[in-house]
């Protein structure tokens, strides 16, 4: 063990299933240097977002805060400037913390005099962390460098177009883009990346590498493209029962978000094969940055987590994308690895207790040494790292979403103040609540797919108001105190302010 102080590295991916891994059993994606991370820390597979849309729910992880709390609850909208950040907290505790990747983030209008409505909604390197690679997709960075590399113009204004032969008779993304695999998004990052921690020396740093994909368009370099062979896609989670009796935002939100007709069975096969290609690639680099690592004298002093910002349904519940409160949307990758000793007892070990986004920036704090403000509403997985796990630990998770943004509920006629759901899941049942449109209930004992809905049948009628009182309880215990709190919590006895790390 290194005596440098201790380094995080924080690798997100976006729009990334928790099942696509082969070291949780999938039949297809080949992911051997993420297991072997998991082999050396733990994977937990009950960890769920709180918001399975980009922004909103990576404003969870990086605060520490629900969507209700953050008041950023959707893509565009800006994260105020009075939240704290993990880059905030790691670098006034003397860590150089710094983004490579995405993050989803718009600065605020009332505290950013560049980041004006009117001048037009622009995203930038969240607050608090160095802007080392902003890539929120097409950055600036990458296509300069694709530039220089020769690429024509027209190639470097849509890096993610296929080359689809004369005569094709696949899917587009049956086709490889026309960049090569080592000059790819994935592969620049990556490679940022490690140019990172080559200058950073030994001064202790916070990286955040975040990977544009798997995210749509599912386009990938070749051979990533036909990788996997699509006849060895599993089938969608998806039954004919959805379809011919579907809750009322169901029909016109399918319609909205299908992506491409969900009968032409090549297509969706097709496009799951690519899907794992981009998965593969993302753990081709990973394997290749932890080499970096190893033969640095980086790997024992690192901290790493690894996630991502929600899942996709690739077909599932017939839907492509991420919206509603399925667990292919919600349940995420996550793996956690502590180099140092007091970690060892649980080191490759498979977890089951639910972890929550907002868990990410607490366990970060306790790893570095540092309090953790009472603004934060997440809890530190460190406990269950060491093999502490607490007595009371979280037997729910809840998730928010607000989709007043989309062209569904116009076509309802759902006023904007009543676009909004609540998602509360255990072990037995997955319940959301909307405002003004029917329950939904899983029993997952018996459904452990979210194939049937129950909410209409009265025998679960007792149940349906045990958890509407769960996510009423759950509002009321974390609303944003972050004001409160302070004040409260200068009296004598009574802790210190909630935005110091102190």
């Amino acid at each position: 063990m290194s005596s440098n102080p201790l380094n995080i590295l924080f690798i997100m991916t976006d729009q990334m299933r928790a099942d696509c891994m082969s070291g949780v059993g999938h039949p297809v994606v080949k992911t051997p240097h993420l297991d072997a991370l998991a082999s050396e820390g733990v994977l937990f597979k009950q960890a769920f977002v709180q918001a399975a849309v980009c922004g909103p729910s990576r404003m969870c992880f990086y605060t520490g805060r629900y969507p209700h709390a953050t008041r950023s609850p959707w893509n565009e909208v800006p994260l105020p400037g009075d939240e704290k950040t993990m880059g905030h907290y790691l670098s006034e505790a003397g860590y150089r913390a710094a983004l490579c990747g995405k993050t989803h983030y718009t600065p605020d209008p009332l505290t950013d005099p560049e980041a004006q409505p009117e001048q037009g909604i622009h995203r930038t390197a969240l607050a608090g962390l160095e802007s080392w690679e902003f890539n929120d997709g097409r950055g600036d960075g990458w296509l300069q460098y694709l530039r220089e590399k020769g690429y024509a113009e027209e190639i470097c204004n849509n890096p993610f177009a296929v080359n689809i032969p004369e005569g094709a008779d696949k899917d587009h993304t049956a086709y490889p883009i026309h960049i090569r695999k080592e000059d790819s998004d994935t592969a620049f990052m990556t490679d940022r990346a490690i140019a990172f921690m080559a200058e950073a020396g030994d001064m202790p740093w916070f990286l955040h590498l975040s990977y544009f994909k798997p995210h749509l368009p599912i386009v990938a370099p070749y051979p990533y493209n036909e990788m996997y062979d699509p006849a060895d896609s599993p089938l969608p989670n998806r039954i004919p029962e959805e379809l011919e009796n579907p809750h009322p935002f169901h029909i016109p939100y399918r319609i909205e978000r299908k992506s491409v007709p969900f009968d032409e069975e090549h297509i969706w096969r097709q496009r799951r094969a690519t899907y794992y290609g981009l998965i593969t690639e993302i753990d081709d680099h990973l394997g290749r940055l932890f080499h970096h690592m190893k033969h640095n004298g980086l790997w024992e002093n690192t901290l790493i987590l690894f996630t991502s910002d929600h899942g996709e349904y690739v077909g599932d519940h017939w839907m492509f994308e991420k919206e509603l409160f399925y667990d292919e949307a919600y349940n995420v990758p996550f793996i956690i690895r502590d180099p140092r000793v007091e970690a060892n007892p649980t080191r490759g070990l498979v977890n089951d207790d639910f972890i929550e986004s907002v868990d990410v920036v607490p366990t970060f704090l306790e790893a570095c040494g540092l309090g953790i403000p009472a603004a934060i509403q997440g809890r530190s997985i460190g406990p269950i790292l060491r093999a502490e796990r607490p007595s009371d630990w979280r037997n729910e998770v809840y998730a928010d979403w607000d989709f007043r943004f989309y062209w569904t509920p116009k076509k309802l006629g759902i006023p904007p103040d009543k676009c909004r759901g609540w998602m509360v899941r255990d072990t037995h049942f997955k319940y959301w609540h909307f405002n003004g449109m029917p329950d939904v209930l899983f029993d997952l004992n018996k459904d452990p797919q979210e194939l049937y809905n129950v909410a209409e049948d009265p025998a679960y009628a007792e149940v349906i108001q045990t958890y509407r009182l769960k996510l009423m309880d759950w509002r009321m215990a974390n609303e944003d105190v972050s004001r409160v709190s302070w004040t409260y919590n200068r009296r004598p006895g009574f802790g210190t302010n909630p935005f110091s790390n102190q």
